[in-house]
């Protein structure tokens, strides 16, 4: 086979992509999410390694143990990739690509779970909840367009960045910046938080509340004040002196038949 019908494309990577949203479709207690792996990258093997033995045998490779965030194992699998591709080519015939996803796989697993399941599932969720107490009836339809929106992108962008670093972890934390973006999500929705359970005696089951301003008006308001807050604390003000604040300007806005 010559060289070129080895070379891995944009189509192979965007089918490895859509088999690896099952990479969590049939787990072992033994081996995790060993097939759903094996599933995804098979079609690259296939290619690289015309030769049935040697396909088998790398195939056989990658059902060992596998157990990371779900969304982060596209990163993994865009290096592995790399690095079968730079093998069936020669330039790389000891490629340890085993060892890769062994060092990468736990990192990754608390990173992403902080991430996902720590800041951005739950930023969605309650400023759809709030919009939700607005009377806004399609709050839950946002809710899973933003959600899907942000990590099937996210998952995509890793993908191919995996492929082109070869599996880098520095490089992927500082283009993305996780830990940052998960801090300013997990204050965003405490604050958010905040102001829903400010408004519970607002809330009637209509799904609507009897605030003196429109719903939608009260969340975006609310949201406005939520961002500059967050930014005089990242700017190092104090969080006592912001509260008391905020407690004055609800008293004034409360008597004088604002809010």
């Amino acid at each position: 086979m010559s060289k070129d019908n080895k070379e891995i494309g944009t189509i192979d990577l965007l089918r490895v992509f859509a088999r690896g949203l099952l990479i969590q479709a049939s787990w072992s207690f033994e081996r995790m999410q060993s097939l759903g792996f094996a599933y995804a990258i098979e079609p690259v093997l296939r290619k690289l390694y015309p030769v049935q033995a040697e396909y088998e045998s790398r195939l056989k490779l990658h059902m060992g143990y596998f157990n990371t965030q779900p969304y982060l194992a596209s990163f993994i699998l865009g290096a592995v990739v790399r690095l079968e591709q730079d093998r069936a080519l020669g330039i790389k015939t000891d490629a340890d690509v085993q060892g890769l996803k062994s060092s990468l796989m736990a990192p990754l697993g608390a990173l992403g779970d902080s991430f996902f399941w720590g800041s951005f599932k739950p930023l969605v969720a309650v400023t759809a909840a709030a919009l939700v107490m607005t009377g806004s009836w399609w709050a839950p339809l946002l809710f899973l367009v933003l959600y899907n929106i942000g990590h099937l992108g996210l998952r995509v962008s890793v993908l191919f960045r995996g492929y082109e670093t070869g599996g880098d972890a520095v490089d992927l934390m500082a283009r993305y910046r996780f830990t940052s973006w998960a801090r300013l999500f997990k204050v965003t929705s405490l604050a958010v938080l905040g102001g829903l359970l400010g408004m519970m005696p607002l809330w009637r089951t209509e799904f609507r509340n009897e605030g003196a301003m429109p719903g939608i008006i009260e969340a975006l308001a609310g949201m406005m004040i939520v961002l500059v807050l967050v930014e005089i604390l990242r700017r190092g003000g104090s969080p006592v002196k912001v509260m008391l604040g905020l407690a004055a300007v609800c008293l004034v806005l409360a008597y004088g038949g604002v809010i």
